[in-house]
């Protein structure tokens, strides 16, 4: 009975959103530093984000893009660079500098504080580390004001507060926000985020301001992650009903023809270091620098397995985000305006994630890639609830119970990635049951998983189901 007198009055309650921010980041701030992971010469700066930041060391400390001081090193940089060998036979960091934008204002205050103490300043001491991870903090909290500033004009502030909790603890940027907070996936999310708000923004007064920062933001989101350009099927079709709004839209264009030239001139400008790196590096002004082994299999993409595998299934490892999907109905019955941008988005991304050779997307916490599209999916998370709190009581306290179980159990299962109780590659159904709200691994536990087949998903041979 008190259970459901607290419910109740949580569900009346009129949260507020700031406040609600605040908290976050403070949860966020207060974890990182109980992890101290800075402290540890093999976090933060690791695997794929060895070649995100590898732009800013090797330019401002080593003072040559080029790596050729790899050649003949004076120090030892054994994992600290990973380039692959270009077509011209010169050393090429496989991605693109997009992170490195981001991380550089904290890349330049930890170089600026090494050099007034007693740490090595080689670009990869523990005050870089810990910068970093307040790139992180800094970019969730930039990301979560913009999703407030966006969903403030569809929503009360109760409805934003509780979508604000559950996509931050409910969902797996919980894990990429403290386990690996130097990731791309929580910096995409907040510029994806602030673009559609631009976006909101710029067919409410076009201005050139407007159409600046949109070209900025679009640059930098294509430059951390080239296949999210796709986040321009959001400026294309917002606000879109139907034909007749489509055929309005080109006429606007056509009007503001010089507005679409400023954005895309932003996004191009944003590119020209990377094109020019590459021209240096490749002869090339545009280069795939992961090469054929890594690839996408659009005539074979993974849906089923990226959204309900054992091994990585996105709705199996983030069930609440089930939610959000179910949002998508209650949107096209009450603004169908922003249904169509919205689910092409989701299904345009979701197919190019499913089609990456590696759809797994390598050692991780569920589905990370889906990660970047959270603060899109938050609109029609915010639908849902909104529904669900306009049913009768009996109806809406157990789906609201099942909603706080379902973040409760992502907050657990994070526990549980960072103790290796949840495999990061290789979970397999026996596995995840025999797993399921434990704390301790189950005698035969490892005889239970099945390690992925790296070879034959790079030939884009897959099993039909994992």
């Amino acid at each position: 009975m008190k259970l459901f007198k607290l419910i109740q009055r949580l569900t009346n309650a009129s949260l507020n959103s700031k406040t609600i921010i605040l908290v976050i980041i403070f949860i966020v701030f207060v974890r990182n530093l109980d992890l101290h992971y800075w402290k540890s010469e093999n976090r933060i700066i690791n695997w794929d984000i060895i070649s995100y930041y590898a732009y800013l060391p090797a330019t401002f400390i080593y003072h040559d893009l080029t790596l050729e001081f790899l050649k003949n090193p004076k120090e030892d940089f054994s994992g600290k660079f990973w380039p692959k060998s270009s077509p011209v036979g010169k050393p090429v960091i496989m991605t693109s500098m997009g992170m490195s934008v981001l991380y550089a204002p904290f890349f330049f205050v930890a170089h600026w504080y090494t050099k007034l103490s007693d740490f090595k300043a080689d670009g990869y001491s523990a005050p870089y580390r810990f910068f970093l991870i307040m790139s992180c903090v800094f970019y969730l909290a930039l990301g979560l004001i913009f999703l407030r500033k966006l969903l403030i004009h569809f929503f009360r502030d109760y409805i934003i507060s509780i979508v604000l909790i559950i996509i931050t603890f409910g969902t797996n940027i919980w894990y990429y926000v403290t386990i690996e907070p130097t990731m791309a996936h929580a910096y995409n999310f907040s510029l994806i985020i602030i673009f559609t708000y631009l976006t909101y923004k710029w067919y409410s007064k076009s201005t050139i301001g407007l159409s600046v920062l949109l070209g900025i933001v679009a640059g930098l989101i294509s430059l951390i992650r080239p296949t999210n350009i796709i986040i321009i099927l959001i400026f294309l079709f917002w606000d879109v009903r139907n034909l007749n709004d489509m055929r309005s839209r080109l006429s606007l264009y056509i009007k503001k023809y010089y507005l679409i030239l400023i954005i895309l001139a932003a996004a191009f400008v944003i590119w020209i270091p990377q094109l020019f790196y590459w021209k240096m590096q490749t002869g090339q002004y545009f280069y795939y620098s992961y090469g054929n082994s890594e690839r996408f299999f659009f005539g074979n993409p993974q849906i089923i397995n990226t959204l309900f595998s054992y091994r990585k299934g996105w709705l199996l490892y983030t069930p609440v985000m089930i939610f959000a999907i179910a949002g998508l109905y209650f949107l096209w019955k009450k603004r169908r305006e922003l249904f169509l941008a919205i689910l092409l988005y989701f299904a345009v991304h979701l197919y190019v994630t499913s089609s990456w050779w590696c759809w797994w997307w390598g050692g991780s916490f569920g589905l990370r890639a889906m990660i970047d599209i959270y603060g899109i999916l938050a609109i029609p998370l915010g639908y849902t609830l909104y529904a669900i709190f306009s049913l009768r009581k009996f109806i809406k306290i157990p789906l609201i119970i099942v909603i706080s179980l379902l973040v409760l159990l992502s907050i657990f299962n994070t526990m549980q990635v960072k103790r290796s109780i949840i495999h990061w590659d290789s979970m397999t159904k026996k596995a995840y049951w025999a797993v399921f709200l434990r704390y301790r691994l189950p005698e035969g536990y490892y005889d239970m998983l099945e390690q992925p087949d790296y070879e034959k998903a790079r030939k884009g041979i897959q099993a039909v189901k994992e």
